[in-house]
């Protein structure tokens, strides 16, 4: 069996995954930070492979710090958090599209024009009347 220590991941979850003499444990090293891994129990006591093992341990999270990283489902899911978004993401743009497919195809192509304010013909200028006192003209005047 392989001594206690830090050994490549088997399950490719982390840089790192630590074998405690007997089984993997759920600690994983990854990018430099330990976190909790759940460990397949079918590989759990399956030992690291000739070679892998790290020659100096990766860095140790600080005392009272814990990181959990689930791997239901065969790992690197999505949280249910972020699907919720990208379903509320999809709803907007869906709702957007139909409200402006239904104004384009209401039949209303915006306003109708109004039609001018009906203008009255200019009023003719009667014709100019002789003052009382004038003389009628001449003849061949």
């Amino acid at each position: 069996m392989a001594t206690a220590g830090w050994y490549r991941d088997p399950t490719s979850q982390g840089d790192a995954r630590y074998w405690d003499g007997q089984r993997w444990t759920d600690s994983v090293s990854l990018s430099g930070q330990t976190v909790n891994v759940p460990m397949d129990p079918t590989h759990a006591t399956v030992p690291p492979a000739p070679g892998t093992e790290y020659t100096s341990p990766p860095p140790q999270r600080p005392a009272g710090q814990s990181v959990t990283v689930s791997s239901a489902g065969g790992g690197g899911g999505l949280s249910a958090g972020s699907v919720i978004a990208a379903i509320a993401v999809v709803v907007a743009v869906i709702a957007l599209i139909v409200a402006l497919t239904r104004n384009g195809d209401s039949g209303d192509d915006g306003p109708t024009p109004t039609e001018p304010p009906a203008t009255e013909a200019p009023a003719t200028e009667a014709p100019a009347t002789e003052a009382p006192d004038s003389e009628p003209p001449a003849e061949g005047e």
